[in-house]
């Protein structure tokens, strides 16, 4: 049995419906992610699990017991919010302190856990300082630590590196994986940022309009996008779209673009004829670094540069391409020089059929995916 359950949430403010049939299982221990752009229900959903706010249909359940209208006080979530919400007149001691000081908790135990608190997370001779005295990575770590020192069952937090720096960012991912490595929690993580989901969650809910689009590991929404919008929504740079034909000969499957003719890989070939797809017009989904500059003739997709910038490791190209901008990341080692990549200059390439993304004109789904 999950340890949070949400089933059947339709949820929103006065007339405006934000979530609609949403359904979500966590387990313990587990690190979900929820990912999507702003407005598209993360923050309204990590509320209704906090308890400030009810659902309008549906149930929350925790641990087997109906949680959906037990008051926020009496759920033992803890949360972090996007913007500290630490008090400015009070130490970082007193701010860690707090919700002890709120279960009336003896003052030797009070100082025991704040203590043993800030040691966890790297605040140690902080005690003493206000918020005001420090900077944005080391009071959101007073925020967690306020959070955790409660020893939450659940951990929810709100976008709680999107006030730093890039570089600050970057150490606060880390230390998050390591704080999760010290305490056994479960948390929920609400990002617009797909660099800390993939780093963060053990499986990450993509949400758009107040649907989930797709939930899985980091791996599995990446090579395995169930529509369009994740695959467009996963991945830097975004992955190139073409219009193209799938076409079947023979009893093989094979992409046709501008020409060119890739057939399909038998794993693909399975799949797609498992689901009966048919022949036709479809979205043809091929990442940057999955575009190459070989292969058989009669494979190869002509262009024109129009950019390229020399990335150190890669070079990254714009490609006009079959009436459109393709965008190309080819590994340095891979080149004999650069200098080939000219403004203007004709450029031949192909993709290989295991990493190609097909979807349906009209619906959007993954071909793979389709539901017989």
């Amino acid at each position: 049995m999950a340890l949070l359950e949400l089933k059947g949430i339709t949820a929103g403010y006065g007339q405006n419906v934000i979530l609609r049939d949403f359904n979500l299982n966590v387990e313990r221990g587990e690190f979900v992610s929820l990912l999507g752009s702003s407005g598209c229900g993360k923050t309204t959903t990590l509320r209704l699990i906090a308890g400030f706010s009810e659902p309008m249909q549906g149930t929350i359940s925790f641990d087997g017991r109906d949680y959906t209208h037990v008051p926020l006080h009496k759920r033992n979530f803890g949360f972090v919010f996007q913007s500290y919400a630490l008090f400015p007149h009070m130490t970082v001691f007193d701010n860690v302190a707090f919700g002890l000081k709120m279960r009336k908790l003896d003052k030797a135990t009070i100082e025991r856990d704040v203590m043993q608190m800030l040691k966890l997370v790297d605040l140690e001779g902080f005690e003493n300082r206000y918020p005001r005295e420090m900077s944005g990575g080391q009071r959101q770590r007073v925020a967690i630590g306020r959070a955790i020192v409660r020893e939450p069952k659940v951990l929810l937090m709100d976008e709680p590196l999107s006030n730093l720096d890039a570089k600050l960012r970057n150490q606060m991912r880390a230390e998050l994986i390591k704080l999760r490595q010290r305490i056994n929690t479960t948390f929920i993580y609400v990002t617009h940022d797909q660099t800390e989901a993939m780093t963060l969650g053990d499986r990450i809910v993509i949400m758009k309009d107040g649907v989930i689009q797709q939930i899985g590991t980091p791996q599995e929404v990446f090579n395995h996008p169930a529509n369009l919008f994740v695959a467009g929504f996963i991945g830097m740079p975004q992955m190139n779209f073409y219009d193209a034909e799938l076409v079947l000969e023979d009893g093989q499957y094979a992409v046709v673009l501008d020409g060119a003719k890739v057939t399909l890989p038998e794993e693909k070939q399975a799949k797609l004829k498992a689901n009966g797809a048919a022949a036709g017009p479809i979205t043809l989904g091929v990442r940057p670094e999955h575009l190459i500059l070989s292969g058989d003739e009669g494979s190869m997709i002509h262009g024109t540069v129009d950019v390229s910038e020399m990335m150190g490791s890669a070079v990254h190209l714009h490609v006009s391409a079959c009436g459109s901008d393709t965008i190309m990341i080819v590994p340095t080692t891979e080149l004999e020089s650069t200098s080939a990549f000219t403004i203007g200059s004709p450029i031949a390439f192909t993709f290989n059929g295991v990493m190609a993304h097909l979807f349906d004109r009209n619906t959007k789904k993954n071909l793979e995916w389709l539901e017989k």
